[in-house]
């Protein structure tokens, strides 16, 4: 793994370390959402590090920097994604940090804690748990995928199988790993899907946004069926 790579898995290792199961949960909005009080403290720990390493970048942040835009060298946060999950005590949700330099993403990092689960991606591949992986290459009438809840029920109308499971960066991270065919994320958030979208292309899979909704796919067969039904 690269030098920047390392830097972000020894991070969000540590950084995973601050979480427990006592914790506050409070209403985001009215929409449903909700925080605890390890999303904000998780991502504190986060930037403080980032920035005594790399003083020079921008940060994004879910919980602190919301509206920031990215920029040509920058990093992005999502402390916990997935916090409805985890509020509820599932184990699927993730830390997630992606590096941008000179306008390109050039490392990410999703680790689920609760899972056992480290994966990351750089010029080198994409890796689980330090073992190189591949988006597997099941026929779209084989393969389940996931998607965020506004595009799981209007995909879920067709012959594919979609799933939602309230953490993108998870659905992300087991398409590079070929646990399954796609991840189709209508957040617009880049919290959301930088990360991800940049492990499942150095697995070997596609991606393309389309009308604003983020797809990473195991082929290019599965991009069309989910675009024809889009």
């Amino acid at each position: 793994m690269t030098e920047h790579t390392k830097f972000l898995v020894d991070l969000v290792k540590t950084a995973s370390q601050i979480i427990t199961d006592d914790f506050i949960v409070k209403s985001k909005d009215d929409n449903g959402d909700l925080i605890t009080n390890f999303d904000g403290e998780v991502e504190d720990f986060i930037i403080a590090k980032i920035r005594a390493q790399y003083p020079e970048f921008d940060i994004i942040g879910e919980e602190s920097n919301s509206d920031g835009k990215l920029t040509e060298n920058c990093f992005v946060i999502d402390p916990i994604d997935g916090t409805i999950n985890f509020a509820n005590k599932l184990p699927l949700w993730v830390i997630q940090v992606a590096m941008i330099q000179n306008g390109e993403t050039v490392a990410a990092v999703i680790y689920a804690p609760k899972l056992g689960e480290m994966y990351y991606a750089d010029s080198f591949g994409a890796y689980q748990n330090g073992k190189k992986m591949k988006v597997n290459n099941l026929d779209p009438s084989k393969s389940i995928y996931f998607a965020t809840h506004d595009i799981a029920y209007k995909l879920n109308r067709n012959p594919l199988y979609a799933r939602h499971m309230v953490c993108a960066g998870l659905a992300f991270a087991w398409t590079a790993a070929g646990n399954i065919g796609a991840a189709v994320c209508g957040l617009k958030t880049p919290w959301d899907f930088v990360p991800g979208m940049y492990l499942v292309k150095q697995a070997g899979g596609t991606s393309q946004v389309h009308n604003g909704v983020n797809i990473a796919t195991n082929s290019n067969e599965m991009m069309a069926e989910i675009l024809k039904n889009l």
